[in-house]
């Protein structure tokens, strides 16, 4: 048996410690960005813009999406979600209530997406 040991080069552990450092700032600049209390929901289809929600007062709007299908959101209490769609897989639904700035409910099928944002 040989007394071989193995030792990762110094360049390989600086990288490793960079990539680390990067990724903590990253998620310390995004929660301080990103995050917040909600204001408004962007609603695009298609990749356009089609409403803007104030997520302040209660609402309803069922979005027409880029293939006919539809995605009906409510806005309550400050905070969005699709209460219906008639996707196959339901994804939007299962998203659930969506109020941070930053978050987002996504229909691929219908090509919509409502962006929440805080400013």
């Amino acid at each position: 048996m040989s007394n071989d040991k193995k030792c990762v080069p110094k360049k390989d552990l600086f990288l490793a410690a960079g990539l680390i450092l990067v990724a903590g700032l990253w998620l310390i600049l995004q929660s301080y960005f990103f995050s917040g209390p909600a204001v408004r929901a962007e609603v695009s289809v298609d990749g356009e813009v089609v409403e803007v929600l104030d997520l302040s007062k209660d609402q309803e709007l069922t979005v027409t999406g880029a293939g006919g299908g539809s995605n009906r959101l409510i806005v309550r209490d400050g905070q969005i979600w699709c209460q219906e769609a008639t996707c196959p897989d339901k994804v939007c639904v299962r998203q659930g209530k969506q109020k941070e700035a930053g978050a987002s409910i996504v229909c691929l099928p219908n090509r919509m997406i409502v962006t929440i944002v805080g400013y």
